[in-house]
């Protein structure tokens, strides 16, 4: 019996895809969509990541691949095993080595996901016989086939001023509304080239997870939702964007962007006082380049320790944080569900790698696109306030997309007009 794969087809050498986006038409043939064998390498007793990443995609085995933010070594790890490992809390998996995947919103159709790693390696793998036992594995997955439409120009403004009114009228601080884009496209062969031009985000971390059949999703995060490691907790504010291009220098932040930050700083150093008692040091705010945009960040650091089940109950009350969710958060997350008209799945959610003596770095899933048999799709969003101006936020949208469709763009792998 042949395996089932991830692919619902394979696209005419001569088709032409049209796709339109931000008002932008994108024109993808998808004869010109190849992986960029070059960047392959493999022989033997040697295999690189996108050559592990590719063997994953077409034998259905789950997987994850990450760069930390100032470092160079990519990480890879594969679970040899076909079973759905729901993650239980950190208390639950210590001692165990692997990768963590949460969603916005525990649903009925997206769960915190576990990745164990029964094999890993940075950068390379030159044990000839992991090499064999990973290309030897093979599992039959249902297909995830692409379906959903995006919000065009006009819906994503009503959206806006509806959930601007809405919080205006209810007394609220913020509230965050996403859109999606979508890229009609081989996706499983295009997506390790994608993974392997992100690394000129030396800045961000940089992922790319999947459990077949059921999330897969690559990106380049910004923003630390929490560090732990046996020097203590870590994490950041991120909030307020300016285009690099336009900004002045040094930036210059208005009024509607500082509020939106204090928001999330607040909320953040409020949480963390409740657990770290004797020391929190907390820097900034300061501006942060990501990729082609600015943002305002500041820095919690403690060297307190806590046990593990502190550690689940720390992380249950940051995510999601106003950053990604809004405030009050209960009823943020009403309003977003109502508007969005969607579930987000795992955009908004927490990932990253976890180590068997209890450290993870965890980041927000932002930046970010899930990875469809036949499509990649673009998640992007912004911080609304009473403040907020439905086309400049429509407009920030397009700028956080584009560190994404940038690469795209910068690979040739289609022809982009404007």
């Amino acid at each position: 019996m042949q395996p089932a794969t991830w692919r619902s087809h394979t696209p005419h050498k001569n088709t032409y895809i049209l796709h339109q986006l931000n008002h932008q038409r994108i024109i993808l043939p998808i004869f010109a969509v190849r992986i960029g064998y070059a960047m392959i390498e493999q022989t033997e007793n040697r295999l690189s990541v996108a050559e592990a990443q590719n063997i994953c995609l077409r034998n259905n085995i789950p997987f994850y691949t990450y760069r930390l933010p100032g470092s160079r070594e990519v990480v890879f790890g594969a679970q040899l095993s076909n079973d759905t490992r729901i993650f239980k809390g950190f208390e639950k998996h210590r001692g165990e080595k692997g990768f963590v995947i949460t969603p916005f919103n525990h649903s009925f159709w997206s769960f915190p996901f576990f990745i164990k790693a029964d094999l890993s390696f940075t950068d390379y793998l030159t044990d000839g016989e992991a090499i064999r036992n990973l290309q030897n594995t093979v599992f039959n997955t249902p297909e995830r086939i692409f379906t959903k439409q995006d919000c065009e120009h006009f819906e994503y403004l009503d959206e806006l001023r509806t959930m601007i009114d809405t919080l205006k009228r209810e007394g609220m601080k913020k509230a965050v509304l996403s859109r999606t884009i979508t890229i009609p496209c081989d996706s499983l062969r295009l997506s390790p080239a994608i993974f392997e031009q992100m690394k000129q985000y030396h800045h961000a971390f940089l992922f790319f997870a999947a459990i077949p059949g059921k999330c897969a999703w690559m990106g380049a995060s910004p923003e630390t939702f929490l560090k732990y490691d046996r020097n203590g907790f870590f994490t950041m504010s991120l909030a307020g964007t300016q285009p690099v291009a336009t900004a002045k220098n040094p930036p210059e932040w208005g009024d509607k962007d500082i509020e939106e930050q204090q928001i999330v700083t607040d909320y953040i150093q409020d949480t963390l006082r409740h657990f770290f008692t004797r020391h929190l040091e907390i820097e900034g705010p300061i501006t942060l380049q990501a990729g082609n945009v600015f943002h305002l960040c500041t820095f919690f650091r403690s060297d307190e320790q806590l046990p593990a089940d502190q550690i689940d109950e720390l992380v249950g009350q940051l995510h999601p944080t106003p950053a990604v969710c809004g405030l009050p958060k209960k009823r943020a997350m009403q309003i977003i569900t109502e508007i969005e008209k969607r579930d987000r799945g795992y955009y908004a959610g927490f990932l990253g790698p976890l180590q068997a003596s209890g450290a993870f770095d965890l980041f927000v899933n932002l930046r970010t696109m899930e990875v469809f048999d036949d499509a990649l799709r673009l998640y992007v969003g912004g911080g609304i306030t009473p403040l907020s101006d439905p086309e400049t936020e429509w407009q920030e949208t397009c700028q956080k997309a584009d560190t994404l469709l940038n690469l795209i763009r910068q690979m040739n792998y289609g022809k982009i007009t404007f």
